[in-house]
């Protein structure tokens, strides 16, 4: 008996001793878990990182508006998802190579310079930026009227002048067209550019176009790509217009003009601000900068700036700015925009930029730009993506692909594995169109190209071989290349105007591209195996992370999130 009921008593002392260890276990998991919020303020906890419901919303409603995607719960869970990955990536994982890293760096301080010096222009130049009724009503028949027009193009304003004095002078448009243009369909067709409606060219081109009469020849008009001088052939007005299309369409046209009018408002903006007069750059240190960014296009060498580290590069009124001072400003810059200086006008473009910059930072900080809070979320939103710009970059680095998956990309992919075609050409460069006109016509009737080349071409290298260049990469023929591959073996093609030169080619051979061997191009196939592949490697990585961090979803919350539109 008395066994009994001590056997009894310990099996209750037992369950008693089990739920107390139960209950305490379930205090602890349930406070290691994220707790469901009592209001939809939270739609989900990674570790002890909220995401919010504003945040969710504004990140889904950029993605509608910029997608055209209609909201449903699916896009809305790959959102969150997005985020939550995000916050896995930034605060659960070791970034401290990136962090370290001074082209990272380099990069979140470029964005928000560049932030801070947008907004200054939204605010001091597009917003007040005026479009009249009458501009926007222009815009809109313009718009339902298609034009038909040739066109002479000319690179300076001094051969556009020539052409239209030649013009006026009685001779044919055509006949001009088939001299100016290297294109054989517009040396044909007379400079024919077909059928056009409003927003489909230049503005300042259109702008002519459509202030002319049928048959009708403009003056010289300067475009984007140079000068044009147009005649309008033909003009298709639509037959009826409402008011009510017009209202239906008036703020996208209102919007299309404002940005039209950007270009000059900030050309006009700017011209307030800085004085190209009170300019002047030491052309003798301009060089030698030069020569060092070249040597080194990651680290500007300080071997000149030791020697002289208080010369003056720039100066701007009273503002002197030094060798080194100008050396570390373009250390500033990241690395995907330092690389495109490539010579000394590039270089004396970028330090005018940079003095142009400090002109509007300081009236950005001025009007307190910097402390928007608009401005600080768009930061935020810039430092983001450029992190995971540089993590996604780490994970492919980091990961290991299979030899079987490296040479499948590579068999799939042979057309990024080929040599560069090869070109070899005759050329003739001359200073003078009109010698360069009549030595082409005597090619085309039969002259013989070499001795030409020999007695008349300026480049002496080429002209001492009888105007051969041997085989070349395509890429080297620059802005040519493309004209030069499309003609056959055999042909001759010119005068073409390159920088105020003219020059006449005879194609002598093609050599097309072949498939390099795969132990030659490993590293690329690689390379571009991942980047193709970044998204299941990311995606991989991140589902490690989530592995060690506890993270929880609402769905009701998420469901429940109202957006703005």
């Amino acid at each position: 008996m008395f066994l009994k009921k001590y056997i009894s008593l310990f099996s209750i002392y037992e369950m008693y001793f089990k739920s107390i260890v139960f209950l305490a276990m379930i205090f602890l998991y349930t406070n290691c878990l994220p707790q469901v919020p009592s209001d939809t303020s939270v739609v989900a906890v990674v570790g002890n990182q909220k995401i919010k419901a504003s945040e969710v919303k504004n990140r889904l409603e950029d993605y509608l508006l910029l997608s055209g995607v209609k909201d449903n719960i699916l896009v809305r869970k790959s959102i969150l998802n997005n985020m939550t990955n995000e916050i896995l990536l930034y605060y659960y994982d070791d970034n401290r190579n990136i962090f370290a890293n001074p082209e990272y760096q380099k990069e979140l301080n470029w964005a928000k310079r560049q932030t801070i010096l947008a907004f200054l222009e939204d605010r001091d130049v597009y917003a007040k930026i005026t479009v009249t009724d009458q501009e926007v009503r222009q815009a809109f028949y313009r718009a339902n009227e298609y034009i038909a027009v040739k066109h002479l193009y000319a690179k300076t304003e001094s051969e556009a002048e020539s052409l239209y004095q030649l013009l006026q002078a009685g001779v044919d448009f055509d006949s001009l067209a088939a001299q100016v243009f290297t294109d054989s369909t517009l040396r044909k067709n007379g400079g024919y550019l077909g059928y056009f409606t409003w927003g489909d060219m230049d503005p300042n081109f259109e702008e002519a176009a459509y202030n002319l009469k049928i048959g009708e020849i403009s003056k010289p008009v300067k475009t984007a790509y140079g000068y044009s001088i147009i005649k309008l052939i033909d003009a298709k007005p639509h037959p009826l217009l409402t008011e009510t299309e017009f209202l239906n369409k008036k703020d996208h046209f209102i919007r299309v003009l404002k940005i039209r009018k950007k270009g000059p408002a900030e050309r006009e903006f700017i011209n307030k601000i800085f004085d190209q007069k009170k300019l002047r750059i030491n052309e003798k240190v301009l060089n030698a900068l030069f020569e060092s960014l070249s040597q080194s296009p990651q680290n500007l060498i300080e071997k000149f700036s030791n020697s002289n580290p208080n010369l003056t590069c720039v100066q701007y009124g009273n503002k002197k700015y030094s060798i080194t001072e100008i050396q570390e400003r373009i250390n500033q810059i990241p690395f995907f925009h330092r690389k495109k200086i490539d010579s000394i006008n590039a270089l004396k473009t970028v330090i005018k930029g940079l003095v142009i910059q400090d002109l509007l930072y300081q009236r950005a900080v001025k009007e307190g730009y910097d402390k928007n809070p608009e401005v600080e979320e768009m930061i935020r939103k810039y430092n983001k993506n450029i992190f995971l710009k540089y993590k996604r970059e780490e994970i492919a680095e980091k990961s290991v692909l299979p030899d079987s998956v490296i040479h499948k990309f590579y068999t799939d992919n042979l057309q990024y594995f080929r040599t560069e075609p090869q070109l070899n050409i005759q050329e003739i460069i001359l200073k003078d169109k009109k010698l360069a006109d009549s030595i082409s016509t005597l090619i085309r009737d039969g002259a013989d190209f070499g001795p030409l080349a020999k007695q008349y071409s300026i480049r002496k290298w080429s002209a001492e071989n009888n105007g051969v260049m041997g085989f070349a990469e395509i890429s080297k023929f620059g802005i040519l290349k493309d004209t030069l591959w499309k003609y056959d073996v055999g042909s001759v093609l010119g005068p073409v105007n390159i920088e105020g030169y003219y020059g006449i080619f005879k194609i002598l051979g093609k050599k097309e591209g072949t498939v390099k061997p795969f132990e030659e191009v490993r590293k690329e196939v690689v390379r571009l195996a991942k980047k193709e592949k970044s998204k299941q490697l990311v995606e991989d990585y991140v589902n490690k992370i989530k592995e060690r961090v506890v993270t929880e979803e609402y769905d009701k919350n998420l469901s429940e999130i109202k957006l703005s539109f």
